[in-house]
C-alpha cells in the first residue's frame, strides 16, 4: 500500500512536469507574454522539487533504518512528521523490524557472554584457532596449565614439545591423543600427561578447531596408586594361604623333633613310627605349599610377560566361524542356544588371531559356567566408528559390588578358578591399542556383555 501510493503519486507528478514542459513552448508562442512564461516555469520547478522531495522522504527513512541497525539505536522516526497515514505506517514497521533485530542481537550477546563464562570456568584447557594456527579463544585453565599470560599461536606451543602446533592441526576429531611435554619452573620440572581432543567447525569467514587440553597425570598416578594396592591385597592373599599353613607346619614339626623339658633336639633312637609318620606328613604338607606358591608365582609371571601379538588381517566372520566350530560339540551337547547377527561380518580387523580367540572362548566358557542357556556373539561399531566386538550371555550375572575388580589379577568368584584369565584379557586388549569392559544388568534377556574395543 505503501509503494502502490508512492507510485500513484510519482507517475502523476511526472505527468504534471511533462504537461507544463509542453505548455511552456505553447504559451510562448500563443501569448508572448514574459509574465505567463515565468508564472510556467515556476511551477515547473515547484512540481520537480516536490518530486525530489517526495522521493527524499523515503530515502531519508530507509537511511534512518538502516543508520539504525548499524549503530543499534533503539528508535526510528519519519524525517517529515506530516507525512502520509501510510508512511506513518512504514515507520512503525521499521521500528518493530528494528526492535527484533535489537532483541537478536541482545540475545547472541547474552549467549555469548554465557559460553565465555563456562570455558572460563571449565577444568579443561580449550583452545580454539583457525587454519593459520592464529589463536581465537584460550581460556583461563589453559593458560594456568601452560603458565601463559597470553597466546597468540599455537607454534608457541612448540616450546613445549617440538611438534605440539602440527599434533594440534592433524589431530582427528575422533582420536584422543596422548602427550607428555615437561614445564620447567625455576628449578623444579614438572611432567604432564595431557589428553588431546578436537571438534572442527565453520563460521561464516573461516574454518576454525576447538580442542580440549586436559592434564590426566594426577588421575593416573590415582590409578596406577590404587591398581597397586589392589594388586598388593591380592599377593598378600595369596602368599599368607601358603605361608600361614607352611609356618603352623614347621612349628608342628619342631614341636615333634623337640624335648619340651629343655629345648633340646631328641635322638634321632627316640622317634618313634608315629611321631616319624607325623613329620611325613607335614613335609608332605610343606612340599605341596610350596608347590601351589610356585605355581601361583608362575601364573603372575605369565601376566606380566605376555608376548607381542602377531598382527593379520582377519575377517570378522571367519573369526566367530572358528569360535563356532570349537564349541560346537559343546553347545549341542548342552542344548545352547549360539546366535551370531550378521552385521559388519565382513568387516576386517588387524589382531593377533590365537589371542583375541583365547579371550572370547574363555569367555564363553565362563557364560557355561554361569548357568548361560543363551549366548550372543556380535560385530558393531561405536558412534566414533570404532569397531567392538560383543560377547553376551544370559547366565547368572556379575554382583555390582565386583563387577570394578573381576579385571584384578587373581580375583575369582570360582571355588578353583585362578583369577588370570580376565587379567590376561585385558593385557591383551591393551596390547591392540583396544580395552575390554563389561555391562551387566538384569533389564534384558541378556545379563552379561563382555565388550572388546578395538
Amino acid at each position: 500500500m505503501i509503494f502502490k501510493n508512492l507510485y500513484y503519486n510519482i507517475i502523476i507528478r511526472v505527468i504534471l512536469i511533462a504537461a507544463t514542459c509542453f505548455l511552456l513552448p505553447f504559451a510562448h508562442k500563443k501569448f508572448q507574454d514574459i509574465i505567463i512564461n515565468i508564472n510556467i516555469v515556476g511551477a515547473l520547478i515547484i512540481q520537480v522539487i516536490l518530486l525530489i522531495r517526495r522521493l527524499n522522504y523515503l530515502n531519508r527513512d530507509l537511511i534512518a533504518f538502516f543508520d539504525s541497525l548499524k549503530y543499534d539505536d533503539s528508535s526510528i522516526l519519519l524525517t517529515n512528521e506530516f507525512q502520509h497515514i501510510n508512511y506513518m505506517r512504514l515507520s512503525r514497521r521499521l521500528q518493530t523490524v528494528n526492535n527484533q533485530i535489537l532483541k537478536l542481537k541482545e540475545k547472541s550477546a547474552r549467549e555469548n557472554q554465557y559460553f565465555q563464562t563456562i570455558t572460563e570456568l571449565a577444568n579443561v584447557g580449550l583452545l580454539s584457532f583457525n587454519e593459520k594456527g592464529s589463536v581465537k579463544l584460550a581460556n583461563k585453565a589453559l593458560k594456568d596449565l601452560f603458565k601463559l599470560n597470553n597466546i597468540v599461536n599455537i607454534k608457541e606451543l612448540n616450546v613445549f614439545h617440538p611438534n605440539f602446533a602440527e599434533i594440534l592441526k592433524t589431530l582427528s576429531p575422533t582420536e584422543h591423543k596422548l602427550i607428555k611435554i615437561t614445564l620447567s619452573n625455576n628449578a623444579n620440572k614438572e611432567l604432564l600427561q595431557l589428553i588431546l581432543r578436537s571438534a572442527d567447525f565453520k563460521t561464516q569467514d573461516e574454518k576454525l578447531r576447538i580442542v580440549s587440553i586436559h592434564d590426566i597425570k594426577n588421575e593416573l598416578d590415582e590409578k596406577e596408586l590404587e591398581s597397586w594396592q589392589k594388586l598388593v591385597h591380592t599377593l598378600r592373599h595369596e602368599i599368607m594361604n601358603s605361608i600361614g599353613p607352611i609356618s603352623s607346619t614347621i612349628d608342628t614339626l619342631n614341636e615333634l623333633i623337640t624335648n619340651p623339658d629343655n629345648n633340646q633336639i631328641v635322638q634321632i633312637d627316640h622317634l618313634n613310627n608315629e611321631i616319624i609318620s607325623d613329620i611325613s606328613s607335614g613335609l608332605k604338607i610343606v612340599k605341596e605349599r610350596n608347590i601351589g606358591l610356585q605355581q601361583f608365582v608362575d601364573k603372575f609371571r605369565s601376566i606380566s610377560k605376555l608376548p607381542k601379538p602377531n598382527f593379520e588381517k582377519i575377517i570378522i566372520k571367519d573369526l566367530f566361524e572358528n569360535i563356532k566350530s570349537f564349541w560346537k560339540n559343546e553347545f549341542e551337547n548342552k542344548k545352547i542356544e549360539f546366535k551370531i547377527p550378521e552385521d559388519h561380518l565382513t568387516e576386517h580387523i588387524l589382531i593377533d588371531k590365537n589371542q583375541i580367540e583365547q579371550i572370547i572362548i574363555n569367555l564363553i566358557k565362563n557364560a557355561l559356567e554361569a548357568d548361560a542357556n543363551s549366548i550372543k556373539m556380535s560385530s558393531t561399531k561405536d558412534k566414533n566408528n570404532q569397531l567392538l566386538i560383543t560377547i553376551s550371555d544370559n547366565g547368572k550375572g556379575i554382583n555390582q559390588e565386583i563387577i570394578d575388580e573381576i579385571f584384578m589379577p587373581f580375583f575369582t568368584t570360582k571355588e578353583q578358578g585362578s583369577g588370570i584369565g580376565l587379567s590376561l584379557a585385558r593385557q591383551i586388549m591393551r596390547l591392540h591399542n583396544g580395552n575390554i569392559y563389561v555391562v551387566s544388568s538384569s533389564d534384558s534377556n541378556y545379563t552379561t556383555t563382555f565388550i572388546l574395543s578395538f
